[in-house]
């Protein structure tokens, strides 16, 4: 190979390296992004509680763990699994405060308004509205994050409790295309899947 041919071929190879080197930097680039937009703890499934009153949120390894802390230590008993606990009529029962407790439920930190998953069928990570008091069924009493932060666009299935109803709202501070949720709802819809925003307990 001339000399000239050989410097031709070595210049070829470095901009070779120097693309494949960017588009790994772009790959690289674009899961981070992906990452930022995962919820806290969501890929090793941690279990989160929003605390509506102070608006600051607690993040555990289990789901037994959130729901101690979301009923002040009233329920330490939950289902390992968070798709069990959805569908075990007991621990739905005893997740719910009993109705007339809510100036006690006040007083010891509060109740869980809902619980939303990662996943359909109540899989995945969690995160649990802890809110004031029960909800009342004339919606006296509203509770609801404007802006749902690293549980944005992620949520899949949903489980009221304590006498509140779930709006889920595609954007923040309670706006865009909108669906109501009475009762526990393993998906919760192709309208709403991975869209919520902000959410409000009613």
């Amino acid at each position: 190979m001339s000399s000239a041919r050989h410097v031709r071929h070595a210049r070829n190879v470095r901009r070779a390296a120097i693309a494949i080197a960017s588009a790994g930097l772009a790959i690289a680039s674009t899961t981070a992004s992906a990452s930022a937009a995962t919820p806290p703890g969501a890929k090793s499934g941690a279990h989160c509680v929003a605390h509506v009153s102070t608006h600051t949120t607690t993040c555990y390894d289990t789901f037994r763990e959130a729901i101690a802390d979301a009923t002040n230590g009233r329920v330490t008993d939950a289902p390992a699994a968070p798709e069990k606990a959805a569908k075990n009529k007991a621990f739905v029962a005893e997740l719910n405060a009993p109705a007339g407790a809510r100036t006690a439920a006040k007083a010891e930190g509060g109740v869980v308004g809902a619980v939303f998953y990662w996943d359909w069928n109540y899989g995945g990570a969690s995160w649990t509205m802890e809110i004031p008091e029960r909800c009342k069924d004339n919606g006296t009493w509203d509770w609801g994050y404007t802006d749902l932060s690293g549980w944005n666009d992620a949520i899949s299935s949903v489980l009221p409790a304590n006498n509140c109803w779930v709006s889920l709202y595609s954007d923040i501070y309670y706006n865009g295309t909108n669906q109501l949720y009475t009762n526990a709802t393993p998906y919760v819809g192709d309208a709403m899947n991975d869209r919520a925003s902000s959410v409000q307990l009613t």
